[in-house]
């Protein structure tokens, strides 16, 4: 098994992450979206019920117009509770897309390392010229130097033997 075939297999193995991120950040929005109206609906519902049942409770009409203060209070708690719930989902969503776009990111960059080392044999000028133009500009990874390259092209000639 060569280096190249490594670096392809490699490479299929993180467009198969970045699938399953993207599939899986997608489920999640899309069952949070299709359950939070009945959880909202739910938790006001029990709410009216917690109100209800303190309303029947407390029969004096000064006492209504004094407990009725908290209950708002436990309305906005609610509210402020299902949104945060909605950010986290939200935002955990957001970073397995990041995620999938690292490792779609590196799949191209392992593709274009392996084109590389096809081209260049032993050869280091050969191989740098190769690695500038069939290996993708990074956003989230460093750029290959120079000592890098030929420590990569080192350890494949060492390997080849």
């Amino acid at each position: 098994m060569t280096i190249e075939f490594s670096l392809r297999q490699r490479a299929t193995q993180s467009r198969r992450f970045a699938v399953i991120y993207l599939g899986l950040a997608i489920v999640i929005l899309v069952v949070a979206y299709v359950s939070f109206p009945s959880i909202a609906g739910m938790t006001l519902k029990s709410i009216n019920q917690i109100e209800g049942s303190m309303a029947n409770m407390n029969s004096d009409a000064s006492t209504m117009v004094v407990a009725k203060a908290p209950f708002v209070s436990l309305h906005i708690f609610a509210l402020i509770i299902l949104i945060l719930c909605l950010s986290a989902i939200s935002f955990a969503s957001y970073l397995l897309a990041r995620s999938a776009f690292i490792e779609i990111e590196s799949a191209a960059r392992f593709n274009g390392l392996a084109d590389a080392l096809c081209i260049a044999g032993g050869d280091l000028k050969q191989f740098e010229i190769a690695t500038a133009a069939l290996v993708p500009r990074s956003k989230y990874f460093p750029e290959l130097s120079e000592k890098n390259l030929k420590n990569l092209l080192d350890v494949v000639k060492t390997v080849r033997g």
